[in-house]
């Protein structure tokens, strides 16, 4: 295996955990915004938390991928950012970075589904005090 397929390999891991991550964090909120139909503060509570741990595993996914990126050439430390914005590189024929395009594009469609949700969660409850008002 060449250095670039290590590399992308290990790149692909990651992204990977960072995305089922995101995922479980888009369950939690859709659960908080179910328990909070519900108006029950202390199962919110409890979510709340757990969608903090979640977000600390994301972040810790986020820094690995930034270090390894650190070590890498600049040409393909540029190729992987792209990839990871989500872009399709036609000079990447490898399969690891098909992959890592296309798990980034899933991981910020994720994204924008929770911050939907959780603008709307915020107005609700926090009203003009959310964070999303303008």
């Amino acid at each position: 295996m060449s250095y670039i397929e290590e590399m992308l390999e290990e790149i692909l891991k990651l992204v990977y955990r960072e995305y089922r991550e995101i995922v479980e964090i888009e369950r939690l909120t859709c659960e908080l915004e179910e328990t909070l139909n519900h108006s029950d503060r202390k199962s919110a509570n409890l979510i709340l938390e757990m969608r903090q741990s979640e977000m600390e595993r994301v972040s810790q996914a986020k820094r690995a991928i930034s270090e390894l990126l650190e070590s890498m050439d600049d040409d393909l430390k540029n190729d992987i950012k792209r990839l990871l914005e989500g872009e399709q590189l036609s000079e990447r024929k490898e399969s690891e970075a098909e992959r890592i395009s296309m798990i980034s594009r899933q991981r910020n469609h994720t994204m924008e589904n929770i911050r939907r949700i959780d603008r709307a969660l915020s107005r609700r409850v926090a009203g003009k005090d959310s964070y999303y008002e303008e």
